[in-house]
């Protein structure tokens, strides 16, 4: 039977700080919340006029983003790329990234994670070590 999610029912995380950046998502998917044990998946919003923290943060599963609204930049290690609506993005195992809201209205994308719970995801950020 499926369980279907709605953004508004499921509860809301943020960051705020000068060295993760300012973000907010909902876990739609996950082994925390539901029987999977396959996938991660949720919505993550980052504000217009969110500040760039010198430093991404990494972890050890590869990443999936799909830009739902709005237009951003990606850093991948290093290397910044332009985000619009309808962009995919792989982001490898271990590689330091962060996603920047560069328009004037919210960046919304979708993450995905091959993992079974996010609370099995271990984030790294490098400017705070």
């Amino acid at each position: 039977m499926p369980i279907i999610k709605r953004v508004q029912d499921v509860p809301q995380h943020e960051w705020n700080s000068s060295t993760r950046g300012r973000v907010q998502w909902w876990e739609l998917v996950g082994g925390d919340t539901m029987p999977t044990k396959e996938m991660v998946v949720g919505i993550a919003e980052v504000p217009v006029g969110a500040g760039r923290p010198a430093r991404g943060h990494t972890h050890e599963p590869a990443e999936v983003y799909y830009i739902i609204s709005g237009t951003g930049e990606v850093v991948v290690d290093g290397e910044t790329y332009a985000l619009r609506v309808g962009d995919a993005v792989w982001i490898p195992p271990n590689a330091e990234h962060a996603a920047y809201n560069v328009g004037d209205e919210p960046l919304k994308l979708l993450y995905m994670f091959a993992k079974d719970k996010f609370s099995d995801i271990t984030y790294c950020f490098p400017s705070e070590t």
